[in-house]
């Protein structure tokens, strides 16, 4: 099952993760988010600030826990707010990807499946924990049928075409929209508009991280040598 979201509406998912989707668009905007727990805010043209940071007209993947405030502008920028209950990171981080380079094929620092790429935007802190990701679809690609185990919520940033769901349905993506993907919902993205497509995708939960025992810091921390 996929939807999407609209000016204004408000989401609420109580499943196996708790939280609530908001979506800010196509009007001017200045909206502090509520504090208390951890957001994870995904924009386009738009403009997010707190006491440490401060971007204006931009894309842009945040996860915030101090006091912000998000900022839309005309009928060309989108903020999506996910307020994700009973979690609060110690850190806030942000996420700034580059302008497409002409003739370059790939956007991403990852490969992805189907001639697609991505950058993880917003990193899971713990292996489990929410994750952002910036994905490239390439014009022409028609993916391999597959399901994610967790919601998806995501932002178009750029392009168009088509997902295929079950039953000959196909749920149309454009520049600016906001969808939520149910969990364990089959599909497969189809850029058939002749168009690449970018996006940023929000997923509750993360299959990778780093844990206590897999911790980048201590794989490379090496004991027992002994002074000479």
């Amino acid at each position: 099952m996929m939807y999407n979201v609209a000016n204004c509406e408000e989401i609420e998912v109580n499943d196996l993760w708790r939280y609530k989707v908001k979506v800010y668009k196509d009007e001017w905007v200045q909206q502090p988010l509520e504090y208390g727990y951890t957001h994870y805010v995904m924009g386009m043209n738009a403009g997010i600030k707190n006491g440490r940071y401060q971007i204006a007209d931009s894309m842009f993947a945040a996860q915030c826990n101090l006091p912000t405030t998000i900022e839309c502008w005309d009928k060309d920028s989108t903020v999506v707010d996910i307020s994700f209950y009973g979690l609060s990171m110690n850190d806030d981080r942000i996420f700034l990807p580059e302008q497409p380079l002409v003739g370059r094929s790939s956007c991403g620092n990852l490969s992805y499946m189907d001639g697609g790429t991505n950058t993880v935007a917003v990193n899971p802190g713990r292996l489990g924990l929410p994750v952002i990701n910036y994905v490239h679809f390439p014009a022409g690609m028609k993916q391999t049928l597959h399901t994610h185990p967790s919601q998806r919520i995501g932002l178009i940033l750029q392009g168009s075409g088509e997902i295929e769901l079950d039953n000959g349905k196909f749920f149309p993506i454009e520049t600016g929209d906001v969808f939520v993907m149910e969990r364990n919902t089959l599909h497969n993205f189809m850029c058939s508009k002749g168009e690449d497509v970018m996006l940023f995708v929000f997923a509750p939960d993360s299959g990778t991280g780093p844990t206590d025992e897999v911790n980048p810091l201590k794989v490379r921390t090496y004991v027992g040598q002994q002074r000479v």
